[in-house]
């Protein structure tokens, strides 16, 4: 299934293709979660919280953009706030 199919799925309150989600953008999404916290554990803090708010977020996500670009800004704003 493509990301958009399992964003829209996981909106939907789908657990299991938000695990999809997940796993497909963990890495990409703690390295930049490094990248601008400079600390490991830190960076695994915040790639954790990125997606807590993103489950929660996922059902006002308008689809407007793709939902890796949403995801790495919504974990760029986490580290901002961090």
């Amino acid at each position: 299934m493509d990301e958009k199919k399992l964003a829209e799925s996981a909106a939907g309150g789908d657990q299991k293709a938000f695990e999809q989600l997940v796993l497909q953008y963990q890495k990409p999404v703690y390295n930049l979660a490094l990248r601008m916290a400079g600390s490991a554990d830190d960076a695994f803090d915040l790639a954790q919280e990125a997606f807590v708010r993103a489950w929660r977020a996922l059902p006002q996500f308008k689809f407007e953009s793709s939902f890796s670009t949403w995801l790495y800004r919504l974990t760029s704003n986490v580290c901002i706030d961090f």
